[in-house]
This record gives structure tokens, sequence and C-alpha cells, in this order.
């Protein structure tokens, strides 16, 4: 298993990996007997199993629509990415997927790994999805439709500017902070948000996930997919995919420190938007992403390997996140991670006088507001004794007997 080996390499960790596997064994058994919202559930655990976790802190009713609308968008983004589909088949099922999700028998053969039988059996999700109040159905079907729309508009739109960078993460991550706004409102569960804020939420996770797959991207078949604006990486190369050749390591970082500060000038926003929220709950599903978010930028940026691989959080860390209840933490985790950031900076990087600039907003609101803060590293300090470490092993192995009866 991955958790011995993290703990082997991580002895810190325990803890918070107890808790990931034992709030995972948790998520499994709440999924629901119904098979719609039992394929619902366990697809969403295949899809992203930490996002399945944290949606189990939301109330039942809340819960059920945020998976249906996460699973939607999914189906788009399924619909989006599969290269082998038609061009005109594609465009004509984006723009009409906000009605397809209305048809009980609707699915469509596409998609790689396990968006494959999400697309196989859509017409769960459907199922599932007629069972939401009409005012859950609204919003999800409405933000389906703008998603759909955006989507064609760059399926064959180079995305050139900054103003083109944000119009495409506005309506492939944005459009998402916008919907689960709306979902919380319509739940009566919190205050109406305004739109630039929701809108920020999810620029900054989108931006980080672009910057995150930047090898994937330009790796795609048939040809690359360029997700950052020609603006930026012009500068540095004549074509995007020339920073994952070795030869030009000092343009490709500068490329890359800049990709990384256009995402944290979303950082204030995102903050804001949080302290607003009033349940617990949705602070915490809110929360978790937007940390691993900033956590992923600390990692990624002045570091090369973005351009050989893939670069995330060691799940000890990842675990640690999860474990995030108040607005106190999230000020906490925002203010480590910028700094870890900051002390990566090089005065002679071009864009290293805005990174200081957006690191030091973050984190002057964020000094005045910790208490009882917890401390955020990206590499963990090992040095304990090997038999302590082996007795965490067998308690470990003891817990997980006990929570498996």
């Amino acid at each position: 298993m991955w958790i011995f080996g993290a703990i082997f390499k991580n002895p810190e960790d325990f803890a918070h990996l107890l808790k990931l596997k034992m709030a995972s064994v948790a998520a499994n058994r709440a999924i629901p007997s119904d098979p719609n919202w039992a394929f619902c559930y366990q697809i969403l655990g295949r899809t992203c199993r930490s996002f399945s976790i944290v949606l189990q802190q939301l109330s039942p009713n809340l819960r059920n629509a945020v998976c249906v609308f996460y699973l939607v968008l999914r189906g788009l983004e399924a619909v989006e990415d599969d290269m082998t589909i038609n061009y005109d088949v594609k465009v004509a099922l984006l723009k009409d997927f906000h009605k397809k999700i209305f048809d009980p028998m609707f699915h469509f053969p596409c998609g790689n790994n396990d968006y494959k039988p999400l697309m196989d059996k859509f017409h769960s999700i459907n199922n599932a999805f007629k069972e939401l109040s009409v005012g859950y159905q609204e919003v999800i079907a409405e933000i389906a439709e703008r998603m759909g729309e955006g989507m064609v508009k760059y399926l064959t739109a180079e995305i050139d500017s900054r103003a083109d960078y944000n119009d495409y993460c506005h309506y492939t991550g944005g459009l998402v902070g916008l919907g689960l706004t709306r979902l919380f409102y319509t739940a009566g569960v919190e205050q109406f948000t305004p739109d630039y804020l929701s809108n920020a939420m999810g620029l900054f996770l989108q931006k980080t996930n672009l910057i995150r797959d930047y090898l994937e991207h330009v790796n795609s078949q048939p040809a690359p997919r360029r997700r950052w604006p020609r603006e930026v990486w012009v500068k540095y190369a004549d074509k995007l995919e020339d920073f994952k050749d070795g030869n030009n390591n000092r343009e490709a970082l500068l490329c890359l420190n800049e990709m990384v500060t256009d995402a944290l000038s979303h950082g204030l926003d995102c903050l804001q938007y949080m302290a607003s929220l009033q349940d617990p709950a949705n602070l915490r599903f809110c929360a978790i992403p937007q940390i691993t978010a900033l956590g992923t930028l600390a990692m990624c940026y002045n570091n090369v390997e973005v351009f050989r691989g893939s670069v995330r959080l060691r799940k000890g860390l990842t675990a640690k996140i999860l474990d995030v209840k108040t607005m106190p933490d999230v000020y906490g985790a925002f203010y480590d991670f910028t700094g870890l950031l900051s002390d990566k900076m090089e005065k002679t990087d071009p864009s290293a006088a805005l990174t200081d600039k957006y690191v030091e907003e973050i984190r002057s609101v964020c000094k005045f507001e910790i208490k009882n803060r917890r401390a955020f590293t990206i590499e963990s300090k090992v040095g304990h004794e090997a038999c302590l470490v082996l007795a965490l092993c067998i308690l470990l192995v003891l817990m997980l007997l006990i929570v498996s009866k």
C-alpha cells in the first residue's frame, strides 16, 4: 500500500495519513444504495478521490447537487478532451450538453481511463439529476450551457493574449465557482457572493491546473494543446513545446514564474470569498482545493520538473490540508505557502517584483488573522528513529483492521 511507503519516507505525516484513510473508508461506506446515486458517488471517487472525501462535509441535499454538478462538468470535459470525436459531432454535443442531461437514456462513448465508464453510463447521472430540486437543476443546466459554449469557442481558437487566457479559464474554471455559489444560495446556506469573487476562485484553481499539467497538454495527440497564453510564452521561446526539450531551462523557468505570478493575482479575492462563507462545512469544501492549489504553485515556482513530469504535493501534506477546519487555518496555510514560494524567488527574474507584490499582499492579510497556526511545509523533515516508524506502521495496521470490520 502507498500509505506505508509514505509513512516510512515522512513519518511525521502518520496522523494525517491515518485520518485520510479513515475518511476514505467513511466515504465508501456512505455510498447510497440507489443504483443511480451509487454510480455517481463511485465514479466520483474514481475520477477525484480527494474531492469525494471533501464532498462528505456538505449537507446531504447540497452534497447530491454538487456531486451531479461536478460529474456533468466532467462529462463536458471528457467530450472536449477526446480528440477522436469528429469536430462537427463534438461541437453539436458541447452546445447541446445542457439539454442532454435531461435525457434519461443519454450516454456517449468517449473519454479515456475513468472518463470512459462515466460517459458510458451517463444516463445514471441524468437519472440522479432528475431527482434534484428544480432550483438545483436550473443552476447546473445554466452553467453546463455556458461552459459548453466556451469550450466550443476554444476548440480551434488559440489562446493568444492574457485576455484570452482569462476568458478560457473563466469558461473552464470560473463558471465552476459561479455555479457552486449559486448552489450554496439555492440551498439557503450562504448569502449570494459577488460574481467576481466566485470567478476568482475558479480561475485560481484552473490556472494552477494548466501550469501543473503543461507536459500532459503539450504532449497531447494528435496535436499539442497550448493552454498558456502566447503573449507570455512567445517572449521566451518560438513554440510552447520548446520548454520540454531541456535546452532552454532558463527561459522555461522565467515563463513558468510569470505564469505562477499571474495565478497569484487571484489570491486576495479567494481569501475574501472564503472569509464570507458562513457554514464551516462549506468553508472546508472550498478551502481545501484552494490551499492545495497554492501549495502546488509553491512547488511549481522556479521548478524545472514542471517541464519533465508531474509536480504534485506529497500525500502526507495533502492529507494535512484535508484536516483544515477554520478560516485561521486557511490564513495560516496561505501564509506558509506564499512564504515558501517567496524563498525560491530570484531578484534577477523579470517578474519577481510583481510576484513579491502579490505574495506580500497575501501575507499581510494573513498574518493578522492567524491564531493557533499549524505549519505547512512542502519538504518533510525526516529524522525519526526507525523503530518508531515501525511501531507507527504496526499501529496503523491494527487501526485499519478495526476500521475495516
